[in-house]
């Protein structure tokens, strides 16, 4: 049955303003950890990968999660996560728990291993670089964020158990090689302990998920902020680290970008607030009554007036012809909807005379018309971009998140 909360995550992916229910291109597996049958038990582990998959399904991403799972049960989260992975444009995998370096390869500890010899490795972990190989075979971009280098009894159990030199187990995780188009993160540096923390979520995690929703924000500086925060909270104690072989720019949410010019004119930030904001007057009418008002009886004649061809729509690029198809579709779900714009939210940038960044926070509302399930309403932070074109704005790239 598709449950309440699957609605309202589909739900906050478009609100009129995405191009799908969730983007199906970006698909994420996130694994929390921390209830251990001779570990003990993790603080944080469920916590932060619970966090992490709330963020990443509000940002679009499809997610395959699972807590505190047993190996059986993890080898069955991937067996999802790879049919949900095909043909992705990018692949992700979160994982927080204990993890293990031997002989230099990395391996996740289910909750129900037993790793008190050497040869019962391979019987009861997971090599991640497993994982890493199906990801990397099925989607364009592959992304993998191991906070997983927690103070680890394993290792320890399996140096004093091995009778021979072959079994070399460390504490924390061994540096990944990233094939082409990986981007790898560790929580800490390789070979190093990071801390579960002792709040809510572990300092990796709750500098992550503290960034992760920034719009235009490239994966590489997303991790130069989250390192920056960890070390300052860990007082230089934990160093995250990451490792990459992209060769496309990756944004978890493409969107408003910094703009930095040494002339403070060449851009222009107006308020519905002042008078004089001829611009803003005509980009805060374009909104209200226009894009938060489609005439959904004729989408096409409605879609033609607000957007480019093509168009970029949560990170994916369609012709118009393409998301008129799939916002017919959408609000062909509602008997009814409401979608008003906030007061005071409304910023412009102006680029140029022709060219406008717009950010704003809307309300929703929409009711089924299955009358067994009530309305489901929130409230979402939208970016646009627009341009003008044959004297009239029209959205070039749109873009939301939950507030």
């Amino acid at each position: 049955m598709f449950s309440l909360s699957r609605l309202v995550q589909v739900l906050v992916a478009l609100a009129f303003l995405a191009g799908g229910t969730a983007d199906a291109g970006r698909v994420a597996l996130v694994i929390g950890n921390g209830d251990y049958a001779v570990a003990g038990t993790l603080a944080n582990p469920v916590n932060d990968a619970e966090d992490v998959a709330a963020k990443l399904r509000s940002i679009g991403f499809t997610v395959v999660d699972g807590y505190n799972l047993g190996k059986r049960e993890l080898e069955q989260k991937i067996g999802e996560f790879a049919d949900a992975l095909e043909g992705a444009d990018a692949g992700l995998f979160y994982y927080a728990g204990h993890g293990i370096a031997v002989d230099g390869r990395n391996f996740i500890v289910p909750t129900d291993a037993r790793l008190d010899i050497p040869a019962k490795l391979k019987l009861e972990a997971l090599p991640i670089d497993d994982i890493l190989d199906l990801m990397e075979q099925q989607a364009k971009t592959t992304i993998v964020i191991l906070d997983a280098c927690r103070n680890n009894p394993f290792a320890r159990s399996l140096r004093s158990a091995s009778t021979t030199r072959a079994v070399q187990a460390a504490e924390g995780l061994a540096q990944i090689e990233s094939a082409r188009g990986s981007f790898i993160a560790f929580s800490t540096a390789p070979g190093s302990v990071a801390m579960d923390g002792t709040g809510r979520n572990s300092p990796f995690a709750a500098a992550l998920l503290k960034h992760l929703g920034e719009p235009g924000q490239s994966i590489n500086d997303l991790m130069i902020s989250v390192r920056r925060d960890v070390v300052k909270a860990t007082k230089e104690f934990q160093n995250p680290m990451a490792w990459d072989s992209l060769t496309d720019r990756f944004e978890f949410v493409p969107g408003e970008l910094a703009t930095t010019k040494s002339d403070p004119d060449d851009v222009q930030t107006a308020s519905i607030d002042d008078p004089n904001a001829n611009v803003s007057s005509e980009i805060e009418s374009f909104v209200k009554t226009r894009y938060l008002r489609p005439n959904v009886e004729d989408m096409e004649a409605t879609l033609a007036g607000l957007f480019t061809d093509p168009v970029t729509s949560f990170g994916r690029d369609y012709s118009r012809a393409e998301l008129t198809k799939i916002k017919a579709a959408w609000f062909d779900k509602w008997s009814r909807w409401k979608l008003n714009l906030l007061p005071d939210t409304l910023k412009v940038v102006v680029l140029d005379e022709s060219s406008v960044t717009a950010t704003f926070n809307m309300r929703y509302r929409y009711s089924p018309k299955d009358t067994g399930t009530g309305p489901i309403a929130g409230t979402a932070h939208v970016t646009l971009d627009l341009v003008k074109e044959d004297g009239a704005w029209r959205i070039e790239m749109e873009n939301s998140y939950v507030e």
